[in-house]
């Protein structure tokens, strides 16, 4: 596989290698472009930083896709406990990785078999989270987060119900700062009303009730 420095795409990036594939590339741009649509918070939080670190991050996970299966795994597991402690629970490096296959498969069917490692990379981390909080408990504490949350700015930042469950889960799974990471932004009474940091305490001590320590 040919590779360029991710620097070449995302300034701050660094030096770890990206994908010099054109057409790879177009498909990371897309993937990178559908998690930002379904989860606005990268962009409300990260601004512009947020698509930068898309593009240069879903570059370098194409090229895992060449490794071995115990390669993929250690390097998925890396990423998402980096991610979850800087306020990105690995939920939404699954729903990426997700995406980012079948942008991949959609652009460049013939090379389908070796995406499916994105896919394995995703269904770890899934399964990581229901080892700590079931599937249904993350959906019903969205759902109540909905409800209870301020409306304009939950039609805002929809999904923040669920990145506040996968917050949860994380730190039962002992990633140091994943909840401190996302609540420090989604409770500053500078940006957010009132109704809306209820409802993240609420949803935050709702989802401690609910995890399974320890899985």
């Amino acid at each position: 596989m040919h590779t360029i420095l991710a620097s070449a795409i995302n300034p701050s990036a660094g030096v770890h290698p990206v994908t010099a594939s054109a057409a790879e590339l177009r498909a990371v741009e897309s993937a990178t472009e559908a998690s930002l649509r379904e989860a606005p918070y990268y962009l409300e939080r990260y601004g512009e930083r947020g698509r930068l670190f898309g593009a240069s991050d879903g570059g370098w996970l194409v090229t895992l896709c060449r490794g071995d299966a115990d390669f993929v795994e250690r390097q998925v597991l890396w990423l998402g406990r980096v991610l979850a402690s800087r306020g990105m629970p690995r939920w939404l490096l699954q729903r990426h990785l997700e995406l980012l296959h079948d942008a991949l498969t959609g652009a460049i069917p013939e090379h389908g078999g070796r995406y499916r490692a994105l896919l394995d990379g995703a269904a770890l981390l899934r399964d990581q989270q229901r080892q700590h909080l079931a599937e249904a408990d993350a959906r019903a504490l969205a759902a109540a987060f909905d409800a209870e949350a301020d409306a304009d700015w939950v039609a805002r930042l929809p999904g923040m119900g669920r990145i506040l469950a996968a917050a949860v889960a994380d730190e039962a799974a002992g990633i140091a700062n994943a909840v401190d990471s996302v609540e420090e932004w989604v409770t500053d009474p500078a940006r957010f009303p009132d109704r809306w940091i209820n409802a993240v305490q609420s949803a935050l001590a709702a989802g401690r009730r609910s995890v399974r320590r320890g899985g």
